[in-house]
C-alpha cells in the first residue's frame, strides 16, 4: 500500500498555459465575461475529450482566467502530445476572439505534478509555460524553448508554423506557433477580426500594440486573405 505522506515523484509531459488579455478591465467592457470564460472552458474540455480516442490524453484545469492544459507522455512521444495541444489551441484561440475574451499562451515540455484534487501545479514545465505566456505581446500560442528544442513536426498538416512571436522582452528568436488562421480564407474573416478588436476599446496604446501584432501574424502566415482596399489607408498608417 502506498505510503500517502510519500512526495509524488514528478512525471514529464506537455503544459500549455493560456490567459485572457485585459481580464482586469473586463468588467468594464461586459458583465457576462465569467459566463463567457466558463463556456470557453467548457468548450476546450470537450474538444480535449475528442482526443482521448487517441494516444494521448489532455486535462484542462483553471484558476480564474488562466486556462491550463496537462498531458503526461514520454520525451519520444512529446512531438505527438505538442501536435494534439496545438489542435486545442486552434480552437480556441479564434473562439475566444469570437467571444471577446482573446487568449495568449505558452507550451512546455519538462517535469512537473498535479495535486490529487487538481487545484495545485508544480513542476519545471509549469514555470516555465507561466513565465512564457505572461511575456506573450499578442493573441496566440508559441512553444518555449524546453518544448521547440525537441518538436518535431510529424504530419504535414501540423498545427504548427515557425514564426517570431512577439514578447514584451524583445527576444528575437522563430519557435513554433499555433497556426490558428489556417481556416481564413476570405477578406471578410479578416474584417471580423478587427470588428471584435474594436469591440474591446477603449484600446490604449498597450492593447493596441498586441492586435497590431497580431494583425501581422495573420499577414504573414495567410497574406492571400488581406486586400488593402480592405484594410484602409489610415489601419494600415497606424498598425492596428
Amino acid at each position: 500500500m502506498a505510503d500517502p505522506k510519500k512526495p509524488i515523484s514528478p512525471q514529464s509531459g506537455v503544459v500549455t498555459f493560456l490567459d485572457v488579455l485585459g481580464w482586469k478591465g473586463v468588467y468594464d467592457r461586459q458583465s457576462n465575461a465569467i459566463k463567457k470564460l466558463t463556456d470557453l472552458i467548457e468548450g476546450l474540455e470537450n474538444h480535449a475529450k475528442t482526443e482521448r480516442g487517441g494516444p494521448f490524453a489532455a486535462q484542462i484545469k483553471s484558476i480564474s482566467d488562466t486556462i491550463a492544459i496537462f498531458s503526461f507522455c514520454e520525451e519520444m512521444k512529446a512531438s505527438g502530445a505538442i501536435e494534439m495541444h496545438g489542435r486545442l489551441c486552434q480552437w480556441v484561440i479564434p473562439e475566444s476572439i469570437t467571444s471577446e475574451i482573446p487568449v495568449r499562451g505558452a507550451t512546455s515540455y519538462g517535469e512537473f505534478e498535479i495535486s490529487s484534487n487538481g487545484n495545485i501545479f508544480v513542476g519545471k514545465a509549469v514555470d516555465e509555460a507561466a513565465s512564457w505566456h505572461e511575456q506573450s505581446d499578442w493573441i496566440g500560442v508559441h512553444l518555449t524553448p524546453s518544448a521547440e528544442y525537441i518538436f518535431k513536426p510529424e504530419i504535414a498538416t501540423s498545427a504548427w508554423r515557425t514564426y517570431c512571436p512577439p514578447n514584451k522582452t524583445r527576444l528575437s528568436w522563430k519557435p513554433h506557433c499555433v497556426n490558428w488562421v489556417s481556416d481564413i480564407n476570405n477578406p471578410q474573416k479578416m474584417v471580423d477580426i478587427k470588428t471584435k478588436f474594436r469591440c474591446l476599446g477603449p484600446i490604449v496604446p498597450e492593447i493596441a500594440g498586441k492586435f497590431a501584432n497580431t494583425l501581422q501574424f495573420i499577414d504573414t502566415i495567410s497574406p492571400q486573405t488581406v486586400e488593402p482596399s480592405l484594410v484602409g489607408e489610415e489601419e494600415a498608417g497606424s498598425g492596428i
